[in-house]
């Protein structure tokens, strides 16, 4: 499973360097859905909640693997499964979650009182992928579904993650910062209208 790990522009160099440092609470990440709002929502946290300093961040992307477990997985400051120690259970958890809320979606169509038979959602969920595939695709790719399952999603790794695991940077924008200023350097000047141009 991939996964984020946002950190201030100004890491980035030391990171690529040395790699994630685990604080003693362990290593904070997020796993990585493919859906860029989605993936960049803890970033929209911290610089709209007044939890950090607003600052611009670069998303550190990497593997968990095996050896990063234990891990607590589950909303922020909420339900965190504890102690999750086998990465396949842990990649099952995160896809039953999905399931569920598919399930959730399919009872609700049903029945207005669907909801209440929240034991059966997962096999809801899993009876409908059966019937059509593409029901997974278009929850997946939706926003507002992934969003409201996964928005506060956080994953609390126990180890530091090593600088030769990292398989890439997300910018916090579309760009990084040196794309940025090599555009306004090279972009055309800026004409100032005044009052006697009119």
């Amino acid at each position: 499973m991939l996964a984020v790990h946002w950190t201030p522009v100004n890491n980035t160099k030391a990171i690529l360097k040395n790699g994630i440092r685990k604080s003693k609470k362990g290593l904070f990440c997020f796993p990585l859905t493919g859906n860029k709002l989605l993936d960049k929502w803890w970033v929209n946290f911290f610089n709209q909640c007044h939890v950090r300093a607003r600052k611009k961040y670069n998303g550190i992307v990497f593997r968990i693997m095996q050896e990063d477990l234990p891990a607590h997985y589950g909303h922020w400051g909420g339900d965190a499964v504890k102690d999750i120690t086998d990465l396949k259970a842990f990649e099952e958890r995160y896809r039953e979650t999905i399931l569920w809320r598919i399930g959730e979606r399919v009872a609700l169509q049903k029945s207005p009182n669907g909801w209440m038979d929240s034991d059966k959602y997962a096999e809801l969920g899993e009876a409908a992928i059966m019937g059509d595939p593409k029901i997974l695709g278009e929850h997946m790719n939706s926003f507002d579904f992934m969003g409201f399952i996964f928005e506060d999603y956080e994953v609390a790794l126990s180890r530091s993650i090593s600088a030769d695991r990292i398989i890439k940077i997300l910018p916090q924008g579309n760009e990084f910062g040196r794309v940025l200023k090599q555009q306004k350097k090279f972009a055309p000047p800026k004409h100032r209208f005044k009052n006697e141009d009119l």
